[in-house]
Protein backbone atom coordinates (compact mmCIF):
# COMPACT_ATOMS: atom_id res chain seq x y z
CA UNK A 1 0.00 0.00 0.00
CA UNK A 2 1.32 3.41 -0.90
CA UNK A 3 0.34 6.70 0.66
CA UNK A 4 0.11 9.63 -1.70
CA UNK A 5 1.05 13.18 -0.76
CA UNK A 6 -2.56 14.37 -0.53
CA UNK A 7 -3.45 11.60 1.94
CA UNK A 8 -0.40 12.38 4.04
CA UNK A 9 -1.21 16.10 4.13
CA UNK A 10 -4.80 15.29 5.13
CA UNK A 11 -3.61 13.06 8.00
CA UNK A 12 -1.20 15.70 9.27
CA UNK A 13 -3.93 18.37 9.13
CA UNK A 14 -6.32 16.15 11.11
CA UNK A 15 -3.62 15.39 13.68
CA UNK A 16 -2.82 19.06 14.12
CA UNK A 17 -6.49 20.07 14.37
CA UNK A 18 -7.14 17.34 16.93
CA UNK A 19 -4.22 18.68 19.00
CA UNK A 20 -5.85 22.13 18.99
CA UNK A 21 -9.09 20.61 20.31
CA UNK A 22 -7.37 18.67 23.10
CA UNK A 23 -5.22 21.68 24.04
CA UNK A 24 -8.43 23.63 24.48
CA UNK A 25 -9.68 21.05 27.01
CA UNK A 26 -6.36 21.06 28.84
CA UNK A 27 -6.38 24.86 28.97
CA UNK A 28 -9.84 24.84 30.56
CA UNK A 29 -9.13 22.17 33.14
CA UNK A 30 -5.68 23.42 34.12
CA UNK A 31 -6.87 27.08 33.96
CA UNK A 32 -4.02 27.97 31.62
CA UNK A 33 -4.91 31.33 30.01
CA UNK A 34 -1.84 31.34 27.73
CA UNK A 35 -2.64 27.89 26.35
CA UNK A 36 -6.29 28.92 25.95
CA UNK A 37 -5.29 31.98 23.92
CA UNK A 38 -3.01 29.85 21.73
CA UNK A 39 -5.84 27.66 20.38
CA UNK A 40 -7.68 30.63 18.81
CA UNK A 41 -6.70 33.09 16.13
CA UNK A 42 -6.63 36.63 17.60
CA UNK A 43 -9.54 37.57 15.33
CA UNK A 44 -11.43 34.38 16.18
CA UNK A 45 -14.99 34.24 17.48
CA UNK A 46 -16.40 32.05 20.26
CA UNK A 47 -20.09 31.64 21.05
CA UNK A 48 -20.41 29.71 24.29
CA UNK A 49 -23.82 31.02 25.32
CA UNK A 50 -22.38 32.64 28.45
CA UNK A 51 -20.03 34.50 26.10
CA UNK A 52 -20.31 35.49 22.44
CA UNK A 53 -17.49 37.49 20.94
CA UNK A 54 -13.78 37.79 20.30
CA UNK A 55 -11.87 34.63 21.15
CA UNK A 56 -8.92 36.48 22.74
CA UNK A 57 -11.35 38.12 25.18
CA UNK A 58 -13.05 34.73 25.67
CA UNK A 59 -9.74 33.09 26.65
CA UNK A 60 -9.27 35.52 29.54
CA UNK A 61 -12.96 35.43 30.48
CA UNK A 62 -13.42 31.66 30.56
CA UNK A 63 -10.29 30.86 32.58
CA UNK A 64 -11.22 33.50 35.14
CA UNK A 65 -14.82 32.28 35.33
CA UNK A 66 -13.86 28.59 35.54
CA UNK A 67 -11.74 29.48 38.58
CA UNK A 68 -14.60 31.56 39.98
CA UNK A 69 -17.44 29.07 39.46
CA UNK A 70 -15.87 25.62 39.87
CA UNK A 71 -13.47 23.73 42.13
CA UNK A 72 -12.77 21.11 39.46
CA UNK A 73 -13.62 20.65 35.79
CA UNK A 74 -12.92 17.88 33.33
CA UNK A 75 -13.66 18.30 29.63
CA UNK A 76 -13.39 15.43 27.19
CA UNK A 77 -13.98 15.38 23.45
CA UNK A 78 -15.05 12.32 21.51
CA UNK A 79 -16.56 11.37 18.16
CA UNK A 80 -14.62 14.05 16.34
CA UNK A 81 -15.74 14.45 12.74
CA UNK A 82 -13.53 16.61 10.52
CA UNK A 83 -13.83 17.81 6.96
CA UNK A 84 -10.52 19.24 5.69
CA UNK A 85 -10.33 21.32 2.54
CA UNK A 86 -6.99 23.03 2.02
CA UNK A 87 -6.39 25.49 4.85
CA UNK A 88 -9.84 25.07 6.41
CA UNK A 89 -11.11 22.31 8.69
CA UNK A 90 -14.73 22.17 9.82
CA UNK A 91 -15.21 19.90 12.79
CA UNK A 92 -17.89 18.59 15.11
CA UNK A 93 -16.50 17.27 18.40
CA UNK A 94 -18.81 15.67 20.95
CA UNK A 95 -18.21 17.07 24.43
CA UNK A 96 -18.65 15.48 27.84
CA UNK A 97 -17.82 17.74 30.78
CA UNK A 98 -17.90 17.45 34.56
CA UNK A 99 -18.01 20.49 36.86
CA UNK A 100 -17.74 20.53 40.66
CA UNK A 101 -19.51 23.73 41.63
CA UNK A 102 -18.05 26.06 44.26
CA UNK A 103 -20.32 26.11 47.31
CA UNK A 104 -21.03 29.83 47.08
CA UNK A 105 -21.91 29.63 43.37
CA UNK A 106 -24.56 26.89 43.38
CA UNK A 107 -27.56 29.24 43.42
CA UNK A 108 -26.04 31.43 40.70
CA UNK A 109 -25.29 28.48 38.43
CA UNK A 110 -28.38 26.32 38.99
CA UNK A 111 -31.00 28.92 39.84
CA UNK A 112 -33.40 29.21 42.77
CA UNK A 113 -35.95 26.62 41.53
CA UNK A 114 -33.31 23.88 41.48
CA UNK A 115 -31.81 24.89 44.82
CA UNK A 116 -35.24 25.00 46.52
CA UNK A 117 -35.50 21.23 46.02
CA UNK A 118 -32.87 20.75 48.74
CA UNK A 119 -34.32 22.99 51.44
CA UNK A 120 -36.04 20.11 53.28
CA UNK A 121 -34.37 17.07 51.74
CA UNK A 122 -31.59 16.79 54.30
CA UNK A 123 -28.96 17.16 51.55
CA UNK A 124 -26.09 19.59 51.68
CA UNK A 125 -27.01 22.28 49.16
CA UNK A 126 -23.45 23.58 49.04
CA UNK A 127 -21.82 20.70 47.20
CA UNK A 128 -23.14 20.07 43.72
CA UNK A 129 -21.90 18.91 40.42
CA UNK A 130 -23.19 18.99 36.93
CA UNK A 131 -22.52 17.04 33.81
CA UNK A 132 -22.81 18.60 30.40
CA UNK A 133 -23.17 16.90 27.05
CA UNK A 134 -22.83 18.94 23.92
CA UNK A 135 -20.76 19.62 20.85
CA UNK A 136 -18.07 22.00 19.71
CA UNK A 137 -18.77 23.12 16.14
CA UNK A 138 -15.52 24.63 14.90
CA UNK A 139 -13.97 26.23 11.89
CA UNK A 140 -10.22 25.85 12.15
CA UNK A 141 -7.90 27.66 9.76
CA UNK A 142 -4.27 27.05 8.87
CA UNK A 143 -2.31 30.28 8.64
CA UNK A 144 1.43 30.22 7.98
CA UNK A 145 1.40 26.47 8.63
CA UNK A 146 -0.36 26.66 12.01
CA UNK A 147 -3.90 25.49 12.81
CA UNK A 148 -6.11 27.40 15.25
CA UNK A 149 -9.81 27.93 15.85
CA UNK A 150 -11.28 30.79 13.82
CA UNK A 151 -14.89 30.26 14.91
CA UNK A 152 -16.48 28.12 17.61
CA UNK A 153 -20.13 27.49 18.42
CA UNK A 154 -21.02 25.42 21.48
CA UNK A 155 -24.23 23.38 21.34
CA UNK A 156 -25.80 21.95 24.50
CA UNK A 157 -27.50 18.61 23.97
CA UNK A 158 -28.17 17.76 27.64
CA UNK A 159 -27.13 18.37 31.25
CA UNK A 160 -27.59 16.60 34.57
CA UNK A 161 -27.23 18.22 38.00
CA UNK A 162 -27.17 16.74 41.48
CA UNK A 163 -25.65 16.96 44.93
CA UNK A 164 -22.10 15.70 45.03
CA UNK A 165 -21.31 12.30 46.46
CA UNK A 166 -17.56 12.86 46.19
CA UNK A 167 -15.29 11.01 48.61
CA UNK A 168 -11.65 12.07 48.80
CA UNK A 169 -10.34 11.09 52.24
CA UNK A 170 -11.89 7.69 53.02
CA UNK A 171 -11.70 4.12 51.81
CA UNK A 172 -9.80 3.43 48.61
CA UNK A 173 -10.27 7.07 47.56
CA UNK A 174 -7.86 8.17 50.30
CA UNK A 175 -5.08 6.25 48.54
CA UNK A 176 -5.67 7.62 45.03
CA UNK A 177 -3.02 10.32 44.92
CA UNK A 178 -1.90 12.70 43.64
CA UNK A 179 -5.05 14.66 43.04
CA UNK A 180 -5.21 16.74 39.87
CA UNK A 181 -4.79 20.46 40.28
CA UNK A 182 -4.96 23.61 38.25
CA UNK A 183 -1.90 25.38 36.95
CA UNK A 184 1.71 24.31 36.62
CA UNK A 185 1.59 22.26 39.83
CA UNK A 186 -0.36 19.49 38.11
CA UNK A 187 1.65 16.31 37.52
CA UNK A 188 1.18 16.54 33.74
CA UNK A 189 3.65 19.42 33.65
CA UNK A 190 6.30 17.46 35.59
CA UNK A 191 6.29 14.71 32.95
CA UNK A 192 7.05 16.89 29.93
CA UNK A 193 10.11 16.02 27.87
Amino acid sequence: MTVNQADLEDLVARRDCYAVLTNYCRALDRCDADLMASVYWPDGIDNHGVFNGNAAAFADYIVREIQNWFEVTMHAIMNVHMEVAGDVCVSEAYLFAYHKVRADKANEIFGSDYMAKFDCAGLDPNHHHFYFGGRYLDRLERRDGEWRIAKRQVVMDWNDNSPSGEILGQGMFATLRPLGERGQGDLVFANRP
